[in-house]
Formats: structure tokens, sequence, C-alpha cells
């Protein structure tokens, strides 16, 4: 009888997976914002880690965003750094801002350098 709190748990497991894979990226992206909303980061962490190693911009900045601020558990800059840098270099606006204010000002470890700040302000369009 040990054994049936685990037989649970995978089966729990199991179900939360399989309900990720069936959602559509979009409906995936959006459970993920709700759960964020609601102060869930794990699972929005769930929702979004697949969308953002499949290539989701949107997920890629947002998995940042948690990881930044250690609202998704342990805080880890370089972390972050790397996801902001993904999503960037996808074309999502708000991480190329980042990026390029972090060259700029030093910010998020990374050292001054105001050319790699200029080569993400004129992906922006400044």
């Amino acid at each position: 009888m040990k054994s049936l709190p685990i037989k649970s748990s995978l089966l729990a497991l199991a179900l939360t997976w399989a309900g990720f894979a069936a959602a559509g990226p979009a409906e995936q992206f959006d459970r993920g914002l709700l759960a964020a909303e609601q102060g869930d980061y794990q699972h929005a962490i769930q929702y979004w880690a697949p969308l953002a190693l499949a290539g989701d911009a949107a997920a890629q900045f947002n998995l940042g965003l948690l990881l930044h601020s250690g609202a998704g558990g342990k805080q880890d800059e370089k972390a972050a750094l790397e996801w902001y840098r993904r999503a960037a270099e996808n074309g999502h606006p708000l991480a190329q801002s980042y990026l390029a204010a972090g060259y700029l000002e030093g910010w998020f470890g990374l050292p001054k350098d105001p050319e790699r700040a200029r080569y993400w302000e004129q992906r922006l369009g400044y």
C-alpha cells in the first residue's frame, strides 16, 4: 500500500503532461499566462518551457522574466539572460530592448559594450 501515493502521483503527472501535449501552442501559452497571473509560476514554467525550447520567442522571454525575478523558484540571472538572448534572436522586441539596455548599462552581468547595445537597438529599428 505504500506505493499507492507514488502511483497516484505518477498518474497525475501523466495526465498533466497529456493535457500539455493536447493543447495547441497558443492555448498552451495562454494557460501559462493564466497560471503566472494567478501566481502559479511552476505551472507557468511547465506550460512555457516546451514552447521556449521549440523557439517561441514570447515563451522564451517570459521564462527569462521568471528566472530573473526568482518567481519560478531560485533566481538565476545567467539562465534568464540566455532566455532573453534566445527571445531577442527570435525577434522579441522587449528582449531586444533588455539586451540593448543590458549592454549599455552593464546589467544582467553583461559587460558595458556600446557597440553590442547599438546592435540590439538597430534590430529594434531605433
